[in-house]
């Protein structure tokens, strides 16, 4: 059984796109799927889910006894900026997260890592075009923010699903995203409408419009009511239902009850069935300034009743395609006009013209095409993320049996050593006519979910003059870690265990130390100076190396390590020396003979890492043996933080070596 999670705004309601998912979720196939739904929000205790869907606590419970909305929302920008916080909201792991939309449900959907992630624009991107303010405007800036943030975000996700084709548009004009675009409209169970369309109502015998939707000022039905007083100047037979609830409630009642349309304008709050009220009305007005749908819209040409509406949505395809309403701007007059034409013609003819929408809304329709997305968005994350094992034989011992163990001679194989339930797994190729060594270790491993030992480089061990061990940092099977820097669980650290157990490896192989380099990159070069002050005399060569880890630039992943290696913050800073090289030195008393390679072009490398490295450095004192840092400053603008070649790292190392 799969399991998923939905992030999503709310599910208190049964309008718009909390309807449309509650209708896709409720018909999935709970044999298949074990559903779990994170609504961000909590308005209502009310919820239109089914039983088998777990709905997990919200960040934000406005039903909370004593709510205070103050520290409520302190709560939620916490949890917003922290993506491990987030995590650790989550007791399970999940097969694929579905972001019910961009914005928030997004934001927090891409802090999920190694999970496959599916974002559902439910809404219209056009509302993060920042270029529609001047540059010197404090909204000019807000929303080029967020639009920059989402950007960054929408390339987290494996697929990206659309309603309408204005969405798909806006997200290639706005974002210049075209690649793993699935257009799935928002459905219709067309029956249970129709059905609940024939529910007895009381209507009023004047002319009735609808509007539904939340009363908030993105559906600006206070342009429906400036229309409703231009009407009211030519006749008073018409009444509008305002069916929904929302912020805007108060300030909408006051303008009805100023311009005397109490007769003409009703707000009758949420109704479960507004099927019956669309159904009776002679058109359904939309005023919204953005929408990504409009299920409304939908189902009123669905019951056969035109719509008015602004060009949001399927608005324009809707009445493009089946010539069922009318197109209007931002603009009172051109409302009200439209709601007189629409009186008109109803005194003409009480029929109602069938607009013939057919099963393009079918809801089984988009419940498969949903399926498919999720099946197909697991599978590509499992294609692109899933590390197969290694082609090489594998000997397993325990720590104890590690003295009387004979290392392989001329074997590529994989030793695994356990200790304390913890696996040390090296690559080892010892060469009978050569006895120098280099050591590997690895770097950040790309997409994480190391399932099983991972020896980056090690290809290499082929074309090699020399011996060969690469090393598994065991930390990066911690829940499914992408990059570890050997830092261990608690009290175990796992890079002191593995330093130690190779260097009875060397000894066995009959290797001086001195003639041992330690090589890595990035991470994997924090490994090696770190191995070096446990493996005396072995020379190191760190390559765009971590040196205080702190102070890396991508500090979710540091976040990540802290959290899931440590059971509290206190625990993890008693061992500095972890995090920090110069720590290690000062703990040790000692500095391995050290070849830097930094490029002067890659700023996380060079004023990140090494010019706060020699600021520290020079302040240690008391050191009792000092080898001599040799730092190669490289000038490649393409390169950035990519280190040396394999070619150039040879030649570097064979030099060292002598060989």
């Amino acid at each position: 059984m799969k399991k998923l999670l939905f992030i999503t705004w709310s599910i208190s309601y049964g309008y718009g796109t909390e309807k449309s998912l509650a209708d896709i979720l409720n018909r999935m196939d709970y044999t298949e799927y074990s559903i779990d739904v994170l609504p961000l929000f909590k308005n209502s205790e009310s919820n239109i889910l089914n039983s088998n869907i777990k709905v997990l606590d919200s960040l934000i419970d406005y039903e909370k006894e004593n709510f205070d909305e103050q520290k409520a929302l302190k709560h939620y920008y916490d949890i917003l900026a922290n993506p491990l916080k987030f995590n650790k909201l989550l007791k399970n792991r999940y097969d694929c997260v579905i972001a019910c939309n961009h914005n928030a449900p997004s934001y927090f959907a891409s802090y999920m890592n190694n999970t496959p992630k599916v974002v559902w624009i439910r809404g219209d991107m056009n509302e993060l075009n920042y270029h529609q303010f001047s540059p010197t405007t404090v909204e000019y800036s807000g929303i080029k923010q967020e639009y920059n943030m989402q950007k960054n975000v929408l390339k987290t996700f494996d697929n990206i699903v659309v309603i309408s084709e204005a969405v798909k548009k806006a997200l290639k004009e706005k974002f210049e995203i075209t690649e793993n675009i699935h257009e799935i409209p928002n459905s219709v169970d067309i029956e249970k409408v129709k059905q609940l369309s024939q529910e007895k109502i009381e209507i009023p015998k004047k002319t009735l419009f609808t509007t539904l939707g939340r009363l908030d000022e993105n559906k600006n039905q206070i342009l429906l009511l400036k229309a409703a007083k231009i009407v009211k100047e030519t006749r008073d037979d018409f009444e509008i239902y305002l069916l929904g609830d929302g912020e805007e409630r108060n300030k909408l009642e006051k303008y009805i009850e100023e311009n005397d349309l109490k007769n003409n304008v009703k707000i009758l709050g949420f109704q479960e069935n507004p099927y019956p009220y669309i159904k009776a009305s002679t058109a359904t007005v939309l005023t919204s300034l953005s929408e990504g749908f409009s299920l409304a819209l939908a189902e009123s040409a669905i019951l056969d009743t035109p719509i008015i509406s602004t060009d949001v949505g399927i608005a324009k395809e809707l009445i493009q395609k089946y010539d069922c309403g009318t197109l209007i701007g931002y603009d009172e007059k051109e409302l009200a006009d439209a709601i007189l034409k629409y009186i008109e013609q109803s005194e003409k003819s009480a029929e109602k013209e069938n607009f013939h929408i057919g099963n393009e809304f079918d809801i089984q329709t988009e419940l498969e095409r949903t399926v498919q997305v999720i099946e197909d968005t697991i599978d590509k994350a499992e294609k692109k993320k899933k590390m197969k094992r290694l082609p090489y034989p594998v000997e397993k011992i325990d720590y104890y049996d590690l003295e009387n163990y004979q290392i392989k001679e001329e074997l590529l194989y994989i030793l695994e050593v356990k200790k304390d339930n913890v696996k040390y797994e090296y690559l080892i190729n010892r060469k009978k006519d050569n006895n120098k060594l280099i050591v590997f270790n690895n770097g950040a491993i790309a997409g994480g979910n190391v399932k099983v030992p991972v020896f980056q480089r090690h290809s290499w061990a082929s074309i090699l003059k020399t011996s060969s061990v690469f090393c598994m940092d065991p930390t990066l099977y911690v829940n499914d870690l992408s990059v570890g820097w050997g830092v261990g669980k608690n009290e175990n650290y796992y890079l002191e265990n593995s330093s130690l157990i190779l260097k009875t490896i060397i000894q066995k192989m009959k290797i001086a130390l001195e003639d041992t380099v330690i090589y890595g990159t990035s991470a994997g070069g924090f490994l090696s100076i770190i191995m070096g002050t446990y493996l005396k005399g072995a020379k190191v060569v760190a390559d765009n190396t971590q040196l205080d880890v702190s102070n890396w630039a991508f500090i979710s992943a540091v976040d990540y390590v802290m959290g899931y290696c440590f059971d509290n913050i206190g625990t993890a800073l008693k061992y500095p020396e972890r995090f920090n090289v110069v720590d290690t030195f000062i703990k040790h008393n000692y500095v391995p003979k050290i070849y830097l390679h930094v490029n002067l072009c890659s700023k996380v490398d060079n004023s990140m890492q090494l010019a706060p490295f020699l600021e520290r450095i020079e302040t240690m004192k008391n050191i009792k043996e000092y080898n001599n840092i040799e730092i190669t400053l490289h000038y490649e603008e393409k390169k950035g933080h990519d280190g040396l070649s394999q070619e150039e790292a040879l030649e570097t190392i064979y030099k060292i070596l002598d060989v």
